[in-house]
């Protein structure tokens, strides 16, 4: 960094003023000698504010649309990365959520037909098909009693008889099981097979809300997959490389605002109390050097606080550009120029 800033000094020197360099003992760094009362300093450019845009999900660059310097509106989007995995999740649950959706409609024709005709076929007529089944009873019973004397006797077989009695017996259970069906009619079986269709066309339609959540909520993360500006401003990116792989959290770009632009300059201790918050300044960028004319600062700040490099020291006075005739961007350095009053 020291090396960096006698280089930025050195040549801002040279370039702009043609003023005297000499070499001061145990420096490393050339001195600038002061000519026809100004002093100069380096500095750099920066927006009113800036803020960083990160990714959340790792990924590769699938598209730039902004690159470094490029200005841009509130909500541009500045690159994308590859979304193909999230995309397919969402055309999987899309699918889910369609046959779901044919299952909620089956449960509702369901429901529809258990209203009309809500018990099973054994339970249908019961009262009727118990009167039936009684009056069998009656019937195989007589008939049970006479093969029995018969049999007794010896009149008929052993044989007829026994199937006289085994259709007495199926006659009674017959009538058992249709009068325990009774029992469970009466008890509410008509409401309890409606209430089962109006549970099942309710869970069948919680599964589609849930999936239908799901997916709102899957489509928000593609977002994530976008860096995006958050306000108007002037773009630096840092990803800027298609198919470029960024790990989580990685710096993608930089949004600066440039409705206001200000120089963050340094000036050494000596040079520094020349200098008051008011004061105008020249700003000369170093890729316009062939111009004099440079940008117009007025000092807003001189920070108390004090930076090192060698042995020097530098303060950083804080300015704002008042004429920018070459619209200067974001990071560019060059000589600071001030004429003692």
């Amino acid at each position: 960094m020291k090396n960096i800033i006698c280089a930025i000094i050195i040549a801002a020197a040279i370039i702009t003023t043609g003023f005297l360099l000499t070499f001061s003992p145990g420096n490393q760094c050339l001195q600038l000698k002061k000519q026809n009362d100004k002093i100069y300093g380096f500095g750099y450019v920066r927006g009113r504010s800036q803020t960083t845009l990160k990714n959340k999900y790792a990924g590769f660059v699938k598209k730039v649309h902004y690159y470094n310097y490029s200005k841009v509106k509130k909500g541009d989007v500045i690159l994308e990365y590859d979304d193909l995995d999230i995309r397919t999740d969402i055309q999987k649950l899309e699918h889910k959520i369609t046959e779901q959706q044919k299952t909620v409609e089956l449960k509702k024709i369901a429901l529809a037909m258990t209203v009309i005709d809500p018990l099973p076929s054994q339970y249908r007529n019961l009262q009727l098909k118990r009167q039936s089944a009684q009056a069998t009873l009656d019937r195989t019973a007589h008939e049970h009693e006479v093969y029995r004397r018969l049999s007794k006797n010896k009149i008929v077989a052993d044989l007829t008889y026994r199937e006289k009695m085994e259709n007495f017996k199926s006659s009674q259970a017959e009538l058992k099981q249709l009068e325990q069906d009774m029992k469970l009619l009466n008890k509410g079986l008509t409401d309890l097979y409606i209430k089962k269709a109006e549970l099942e066309l309710a869970d069948a339609e919680t599964k589609l809300k849930d999936l239908k959540e799901e997916l709102s909520l899957l489509k928000e993360e593609l977002k994530y997959y976008k860096i995006v500006a958050p306000y108007d401003g002037m773009v630096i990116t840092n990803s800027d490389t298609v198919h470029g792989y960024d790990a989580v959290g990685t710096s993608a770009a930089a949004v600066h605002r440039i409705d206001r632009k200000y120089v963050y300059s340094y000036f050494t201790v000596e040079d520094v109390r020349h200098i008051h918050v008011g004061d105008k300044m020249k700003f000369i960028s170093h890729d316009k050097t062939r111009d004099k004319q440079g940008a117009i600062l007025q000092v807003f700040d001189i920070a108390s606080g004090r930076t090192t490099y060698g042995d020097k020291t530098y303060f950083t006075v804080k300015c704002k550009v008042i004429e920018d005739p070459h619209d200067l961007l974001i990071d560019t350095i060059g000589t600071v120029e001030f004429e003692i009053k």
